[in-house]
């Protein structure tokens, strides 16, 4: 094991990265330099990381800084004030105050806007992708795969966009225009 070295390096960077960002998010106004070197660090702390074991080095690089940004938050949680006011029962619109309506069917459309027509457009998304990787020679395999891994990726996407969106025709249009792509892959049928 002659890589324990940089791996125990890029896990003090990793530490130092997230020290250095909790001091610099600490002062009165934030800091551009103290929030660069905390990002240079944790970013270095995953180069160190990967040129020493690869993902794994990766992964203990975060691990350190994920440990070390854990124990600083929870010595911040357990200083801080307590405050006297009770909080509110209202979970980020998710229940009406009393006297609000229900408006239970604005809650259905963006249930369904974000959960099935966004999931079926990111479907859109995963198959024009796996019809691209064909036309240009990837395996089948292969192929599947990047529909696999696109699917996910492309529904939280298009899931953010569309709830920071206001408007509902601009939500479809942008669920719609996610679709299109998936079109040409299924008229010349390059999918299994």
């Amino acid at each position: 094991m002659a890589s324990e070295g940089p791996l125990w390096l890029a896990a003090l960077e990793a530490i130092g990265g997230v020290a250095a960002l909790r001091v610099a998010w600490t002062q009165p106004k934030r800091s551009r330099a103290g929030n660069g070197l905390g990002w240079g660090l944790i970013a270095l702390a995953g180069v160190v990381g990967a040129l020493a074991a690869g993902a794994w080095g990766v992964a203990i690089a975060a691990l350190a800084g994920m440990g070390a940004a854990f124990a600083l938050l929870s010595v911040a949680a357990f200083g801080s004030p307590r405050i006297g006011a009770p909080a509110s029962n209202r979970r980020v619109g998710m229940l009406p105050e009393a006297g609000e309506p229900l408006a239970l069917a604005r809650r259905g459309l963006t249930f369904a806007l974000t959960v099935l027509i966004a999931t079926g457009s990111a479907l859109c998304v995963a198959v024009a992708l796996r019809g691209v990787a064909e036309l240009v020679g990837t395996s089948e395999a292969n192929s599947n795969v990047t529909a696999l891994f696109a699917m996910p990726l492309a529904w939280a996407g298009l899931v953010y966009v569309v709830l920071m969106t206001p408007r509902r025709r601009t939500q479809l249009h942008i669920l719609g225009l996610a679709a299109l792509p998936a079109l040409p892959v299924v008229f010349i049928g390059k999918i299994a």
